[in-house]
């Protein structure tokens, strides 16, 4: 069985390829398609995990024992604890995926192997967290899928596209910009850029400060969460305001008596317009890097629950000057084309796996092409205009290179007798020389090479990126044959720290 999963930062989804070769969305226990992306320790020793609605029913009476939003720190190893509780967002992404696959299976049986989607904007950190939670939970990660990808994907193959494209991917915890050209099923990205602290709980914070200043003009006191209790969640105040003008909620006082308000759509949108105007700044930086003026944009598709606001689909419809398309259920499409993506990827040849008769006939006349959405590199000494030799980020990968790619560049040591090189891979959103404003994210020692060599002995640099946007990296000595290889996916090795002589590559 192929599965996609859609880990989402408020919601996740699983679908699987069906038989008939379409992917179809597999219900939860509770028999919805998506399940909240929240987890609760019940008191206990050992505390028992509450997955989903169960958990995020908890909100009110336990705040304290809940974790949601976890996707966001993906990228960071440290626990987050709250009061006496401590879980890092893989444990926390793990437990979300062993409910979404055990519900699975009591849908179709037995999993094998699985497509994860993460965000465009997914740094490496995060990738690999994605399929460590993965590998924990007990899956078979195949690949990872972008998730504006994901969606295009499920696009492309739902009915017939062409031309340039704009995917909008607007969920709980980010937003990505992807554009791509589209032919039939042929599908590929040109470039995609996204914003990982802009998302619908963004929106839900600027709503937050709304109710509160309802609340103080109404009773001129201040709200106090501890105290006050809305009577319905901004989640679902929000939900209203995107298909009423207003809606009125209810707050209980430390004294039981209750007050009514009316919050406005127009007051909502008022305070999220730097919101609006962030998202709008991500859409032109992306039209700016490919080159492409918004009229030679065919069609805008909406992906995620955040793409439901009117003010969103009014700004993208102001600067497209036509409305966005959304055919297809945006909490949903993310997960039917990872599941399409799975099955695509196993008639690749990618995978040993089979697929019959329909499935093959489904996916064999879709096409992706993918690339990388980040500048990779090392860093060098470098002479720059007749200055000294500084140190200087080189690229080795270029953003929006086709993926699988292989790049080998060739370094030089810099000193008679050398002994070992510094060996560093370095990622930066933007092109950047820089080394301070480059991420290092994997670093090791070449060495120890022979004595007494003279300077200027080739060291080569190979990049691999595969499809799932995982690095392979091979570091060269051209002379002896030593090497040193790093695979930043499910077990790299972590950055080290030599007591010995250090010495840089030119």
């Amino acid at each position: 069985m192929f599965i996609g999963i859609d880990l989402g930062t408020t919601n996740s989804a699983v679908a699987a390829l069906g038989d008939s070769g379409r992917p179809e969305m597999l219900a939860n226990a509770e028999g919805a398609n998506v399940t909240p992306s929240a987890v609760f320790f019940e008191p206990g020793d050992p505390p028992r995990v509450l997955v989903g609605q169960l958990a995020r029913a908890q909100r009110e009476s336990a705040p304290e024992r809940l974790f949601e939003s976890f996707k966001r720190r993906m990228a960071n190893p440290e626990p987050i604890t709250q009061g006496d509780l401590s879980a890092t967002p893989i444990e926390l992404s793990a437990h979300v995926l062993r409910r979404l696959v055990a519900d699975a299976r009591g849908r179709v049986g037995e999993i094998g192997r699985a497509v994860i989607t993460v965000p465009a904007n997914f740094a490496n950190e995060a990738r690999l967290a994605t399929m460590e939670a993965g590998a924990s939970a007990g899956l078979d990660v195949t690949h990872l899928i972008n998730e504006p990808t994901a969606a295009l994907f499920f696009y492309s193959f739902d009915r017939p596209i062409t031309g340039t494209v704009v995917v909008y991917d607007f969920g709980g915890g980010t937003l990505d910009v992807t554009l791509a050209r589209v032919d039939g099923k042929h599908v590929e990205i040109v470039t995609s850029r996204g914003d990982p602290r802009l998302g619908g709980i963004d929106f839900d914070r600027k709503l937050e400060d709304v109710v509160h200043a309802a609340y103080r003009a109404e009773t001129g006191e201040s709200f106090d969460p501890a105290v006050h209790q809305l009577s319905i969640p901004v989640e679902e105040l929000k939900k209203q305001l995107s298909f009423r003008e207003d809606a009125t909620v209810s707050v209980a006082g430390g004294a039981g008596g209750r007050r009514s308000f009316r919050v406005t759509r127009a007051e909502f949108e008022k305070a999220c317009a730097t919101l609006i105007s962030k998202s709008a700044l991500l859409v032109e930086s992306v039209l700016a890097e490919a080159g492409i003026a918004p009229a030679a944009v065919s069609d805008v598709f909406l992906v995620g629950g955040s793409t439901r606001m009117p003010m969103v689909q009014a700004h993208l419809e102001r600067r497209f000057g036509r409305a966005p398309v959304c055919h297809v259920n945006p909490d949903e499409v993310v997960a039917l084309g990872a599941a399409l993506y799975a099955g695509w990827a196993a008639g690749q040849g990618d995978e040993p796996a089979t697929l019959n008769e329909a499935q093959a006939s489904a996916v064999g006349s879709l096409n992706l092409v993918e690339v990388a959405n980040h500048f990779f590199g090392t860093i060098s000494l470098m002479e720059e205009n007749g200055l000294p030799p500084r140190l200087r980020n080189s690229i080795v990968i270029e953003k929006n290179t086709p993926l699988p790619c292989s790049r080998t560049e060739s370094y030089y040591t810099v000193s008679y007798g050398q002994r070992r090189v510094d060996c560093r891979v370095t990622q930066a959103s933007t092109r950047e020389a820089d080394p301070d404003f480059v991420r290092v994210i994997w670093s090791g020692a070449l060495g120890p090479l022979p004595a007494n060599r003279p300077p200027g002995m080739e060291m080569r640099v190979t990049y691999s990126y595969d499809r799932s946007q995982i690095m392979h990296c091979v570091f060269v000595d051209t002379a002896t044959g030593m090497r040193r290889e790093v695979r930043l996916g499910l077990a790299p090795e972590r950055p080290t720290a030599d007591d010995g002589e250090k010495f840089v590559v030119e």
